[in-house]
């Protein structure tokens, strides 16, 4: 009876509690009926919420005392709706995203209408859960104007960016990094790395949006930084509602995205062939001879059961693995919102040796205090480890070794163990000359382990209702712990014993601004708006680096660590630091919105330059017209939006000159009768007056959008005009130094953007969207000190050309009487000569493209979605560093060729583009040429992606708010335009291969879950 009368109790509360709520069920749409997606649907006055599915439905328990819900989505108008019983329909007004917009700007954010300046956004949804290592990957072909590419395929490598062209000849042309209003360090700051990226340390995922701003208006606020423009990057905050969960998880693999067949390494017996020939036409063997002097010089003389026939480059590369997992939550009331996250990020390189991983954190909180006052903080963390070869021409980098080994030698000895220290494989009386990359694999280190703590706190009161200061102070810390280990037994370490190298670095700046905000509304109707900001920043970036090397280690590869060593190698600490104040001011005036005024004033002063020119101005002036806001276009209907825009001002640029360039330097170390002694610096003679580069840029620019912004059109074109480049001017020797830097030298940067996006099926279940984007830049070097050239590599700086112009002979082809390597003799073209010297260097094409930009559509039908994004570059030409090896008709023909070599001249009156090969090179035919030089004209499927959304029904009974699950596919299809293009087309800004860890095409199934 007891149990009978408990359970009646527990069925009576429960019924009671079942009573106390209700169910309210429904669909969310937009005015034309078509479903909103991840509407928030909360209860008015709580926290308790749901988000609507893919088709706009949701289904929600609320108190049974409860009127109303509050409905929301993004690029909507919130509205409160009734409780009643049935299913309610609700439909969404849509706001004009062009009028009613907020995008963020510099210190900031402003109504998107009243912007006067040149300024891209680019949302999550297009950064996160891409296959990249860090967020600067993933910005290429997203914004018109900014060329994103990189030099080497290795996760966790730096990216180069460059916002509309080249400013800078010897200082830096990078843009100016701000995370959460922090100014940040980017890039490569790595000892050891051949390429490292801060950026990695950063989780895309934790991305809200990036802004890049391009223009004086826009940009000029940040002063001395900002010549280069300025990217923007928010993170992701909480929201005031229910908490909200979500797991992002994907997983898949990579390998190679581009491969030439005509440089493939050649096979044994395709070597064995071109190398008989070549020695024979070099006289070294006769038909009769030549078997016997390539078997005992280029094949292996360790027995094995076959023919050896190694595919070396097979050998190093392989399908790499990538995985990465991400959990967040967000949330908040109306006094505090909070969001917080952790991921993890695991990739492969494409070659061997190579990978990257990735642990991450962040949290970011806003507390309300009162009315007036607001807090908050936040803290952005990641932790990396990263395993990168070396590049180029060191015989450590297995690419190199790839291309060079013989193909008769192999990685493993007849028992299976690794061959080395063998006849096949010894620096001076081996067959090769080169490592055994697979050696060299197992047995060596080169590691790095990153630390990045990035974060702010920053306190706002408003004063008045029209008055705000806010203080915000931000931290950004990196360290790097790096370790060489090269074993006693082979390689670069065998000489020496072994040995191992330990590098430390240590970068921490901190950024301290302080600004004062008026904002009123003038005049009875309140149509004239004025805001105006007032600050003053500081920031201070110190660094600090250590290395240590010891050798003579003992005969195991488990001891590694450089203190082991018994005989030291190196041991030395630096430290460098520089700082930056600044006070600024902007002004922000509208009428209607129609008409808009903008200018913005700062005074920068900077360390690193000279005592007399340390300070600086710089300033901007913008205008807006909203024409489509004017009565006469009232009757235009087709015409959503019409906005003609106009910026010019000067910035500057401070970056990457080294922070002690100005001073005339004094050295210790010039030792006298065994006392420490200092002399005066022979290289660094200073310059008190050295400064700025000084960028002018000029825009102008028009938005315009059809038929409710369902087509909407971007034009700028822009004259960025640059002066005082930091150059080094020529001296007599008699003054004790050979140059001195100063502020001479002008180059120029104009060009046209071109974006597009397009709605062009929209409906209730289906939605078709286009997205277009084009660039074009036209650099010209306009002064130089004495109007003097300057050779840089292969690249020549002369006034009235390109920045990245080459510099070389003009190759004419192949004699076909003989097969000699034929060259122009002059520009003319009309004389050839089978003399190298006797051709004359000439200016010929550029390393920078003419167009880049991106495209893509993107397909959504009820619960399906299909993307797909390509990338495309023009009219750049990529140099071919070290072609000369095998491609270059016989020179170092005791490295491997490639299958191109086949086509060389072997009888008369044969047509072709390849010399006679000749063991030991024909004629030269191995120095730099147009040969050597590939058109880089590229198109890329950059990201293809297939999802799918489950029906909320679905979703509703596993009690998820929503579940999507998608394939994606990264650079699977590249179109080449030169057939004699040898590697990837991308090759970072500079334009030239070196032999780098290849660029990875990578597919993936992931999955997103909400709650």
């Amino acid at each position: 009876m007891r149990k009978f009368l408990t359970l009646l109790v527990m069925v009576v509360f429960t019924t009671l509690a079942m009573a106390q709520n209700k169910t309210v069920t429904g669909k969310v749409t937009d005015e034309k009926g078509a479903p909103v997606a991840n509407a928030s649907v909360v209860v008015k006055g709580t926290t308790k919420g749901v988000t609507t599915s893919s088709d706009g439905s949701f289904s929600v328990a609320v108190p049974a005392t409860a009127k109303t819900l509050v409905i929301s989505s993004v690029n909507f108008l919130s509205q409160d709706v009734a409780i009643k019983s049935g299913v309610l329909s609700v439909s969404l007004k849509s706001t004009n995203t062009t009028l009613d917009e907020v995008v963020v700007v510099a210190y900031g954010t402003q109504k998107k209408t009243t912007l006067t300046g040149s300024q891209s956004t680019v949302k999550s949804a297009q950064i996160e859960d891409k296959p990249f290592s860090s967020v600067d990957k993933a910005l290429q072909g997203t914004v018109a104007g900014l060329q994103s590419s990189s030099t080497t395929g290795a996760p966790g490598s730096n990216q180069n960016i460059v916002i509309r062209g080249f400013g800078s000849i010897s200082a830096n042309n990078d843009p100016l990094w701000v995370l959460d209003g922090v100014v940040v360090n980017t890039g490569q700051v790595s000892s050891l790395a051949t390429s490292s990226n801060l950026l990695s340390t950063l989780n895309p995922n934790d991305i809200e949006d990036i802004t890049v701003l391009k223009d004086a208006a826009s940009a000029s606020i940040y002063g001395s930084r900002a010549a280069n423009g300025v990217i923007l990057v928010t993170t992701k905050k909480g929201k005031s509602g229910a908490t909200k969960f979500r797991a992002d998880a994907y997983t898949g693999q990579s390998n190679t995205a581009y491969k030439n067949d005509a440089y493939q390494p050649l096979n044994a017996s395709q070597y064995a062939t071109i190398t008989k020939e070549g020695l024979i036409n070099a006289g070294y063997a006769t038909s009769a001879t030549v078997d016997a002097l390539f078997n005992s010089n280029f094949a292996t003389t360790l027995t094995y059961p076959a023919p050896v026939n190694t595919d070396w480059l097979g050998a190093v590369t392989r399908n790499g693995q990538q995985h990465e997992y991400n959990l967040s939550a967000s949330g908040g009331n109306d006094k505090t919102i909070f969001f917080m996250s952790g991921g993890y990020h695991q990739e492969d390189g494409t070659v061997i040796a190579t990978d990257f991983k990735r642990w991450s954190g962040n949290i970011r909180l806003e507390n309300k205090a009162t009315d007036k006052l607001t807090l908050g903080f936040n803290l952005n963390g990641g932790v990396t480890k990263q395993n990168t070869p070396l590049n180029g021409g060191a015989f450590g980098n297995p690419v190199l070794s790839s291309f060079f080994l013989l193909p008769g030698l192999s990685p493993y000895k007849p028992d299976g163990t690794l061959n080395y220290n063998t006849s096949d494989f010894n620096p001076s009386t081996g067959v090769s000359s080169l490592y055994n990359p697979i050696a060299i694999a197992a047995l060596d280190k080169r590691q790095l382990k990153g630390l990045s703590l990035r974060g702010s706190v920053f306190g706002e009161y408003k004063i008045l209702p029209t008055l705000t200061f806010r203080s915000q102070f931000g931290l950004d810390y990196n360290t790097l712990e790096e370790e060489q280990y090269n074993n006693p037994f082979y390689g670069d370490g065998f000489s020496r014993n072994g040995r191992s190298f330990s590098y430390y670095t240590r970068y921490s700046n901190w950024d301290w601004a302080n600004t004062l905000a008026y904002s009123k509304k003038f005049l009875r109707s309140g149509d004239l708006a004025v805001n105006v900001k007032v600050g003053y920043e500081s920031q201070l970036n110190k660094g600090y680096f250590t290395q240590v090397g010891n050798s003579n280690f003992p005969p195991t590869t488990q001891l590694t660590v450089a203190s082991i060593g018994a005989t030291p190698i190196t041991a030395n600490s630096t430290g460098s630091d520089n700082a930056i104040v600044g006070a600024f001011s902007q002004a922000n005036i509208s009428y209607k919105e129609k008409y808009n005024i903008s200018g913005s004033f700062r005074n920068d002063g900077a360390s690193v330059f000279g005592v007399n020119k340390k300070y600086g101005n710089f300033w901007s002036i913008g205008g807006s017209w909203n024409v489509d806001r004017e009565k006469f276009m009232e009757s235009v209907k087709f015409i959503s939006q019409l906005k003609l825009r106009a910026s010019y001002g000067l910035n500057g640029n401070s970056a990457g000159i080294g922070n002690y360039l100005a001073l005339p330097l004094y050295g210790y170390g010039s030792n006298y009768n065994s006392n420490p002694g200092s002399a005066p610096s022979t290289t660094q003679p200073g310059n008190p007056n050295l400064t700025w580069e000084v960028n002018k840029p000029l825009d102008f620019g028009v938005d315009i959008g059809f038929l409710k912004n369902r087509l909407t059109v971007t034009f700028d074109y822009y004259n960025r005009k640059t002066t005082s480049l930091l150059l080094n001017v020529p001296v007599p020797p008699s003054t004790g130094y050979l140059s001195f830097p100063d502020n001479i030298g002008a180059m120029e940067n104009k060009g046209v953007e071109f974006a597009v996006n397009a709605i062009p099926v929209q409906s209730k279940n289906f939605e078709w969207d286009v997205t277009f984007n084009i660039a074009n830049n036209k650099n010209t070097v306009t002064a130089l000190p004495g109007g003097a050239d300057i050779l840089s590599g292969n690249f020549i700086r002369r006034v009235g050309y390109d920045f990245q112009s080459f510099y070389t002979r003009l190759y004419a082809g192949v004699d076909p009487t003989n097969g000699d390597p034929l060259w122009y003799v002059d520009g003319t073209k009309t004389t050839k000569t089978n003399v190298y010297n006797n051709a004359l260097r000439q200016v010929y094409n550029s390393g920078s493209p003419k167009f880049f930009g991106g495209f893509g559509n993107t397909f959504k039908y009820k619960g399906f979605s299909l993307s797909a994004n390509f990338y495309f570059n023009f009219g750049n030409y990529v140099r071919d560093t070290w072609g000369s090896y095998y491609d270059g008709a016989g020179f170092g023909g005791g490295f491997n060729k490639v299958q191109r070599v086949l086509d060389r001249w072997t009888t008369p009156g044969q047509i072709t583009d390849i010399p006679k090969y000749i063991y030991g090179g024909n004629k030269n035919a191995q120095n730099f040429s147009t040969f050597y030089l590939a058109k880089g004209d590229y198109i890329r499927l950059r990201d293809i992606t297939v999802g799918y959304d489950i029906p909320k029904s679905v979703s509703t009974k596993l009690h998820i708010g929503s579940v999507h699950f998608y394939v994606r596919g990264s650079n699977l299809w590249t179109w080449v335009k030169d057939s004699k293009m040898p590697f990837d087309p991308e090759q970072g800004v500079g334009s030239a291969t070196n032999l780098e860890v290849f660029i990875p095409k990578t597919v993936v199934a992931g999955l997103n879950i909400s709650l």
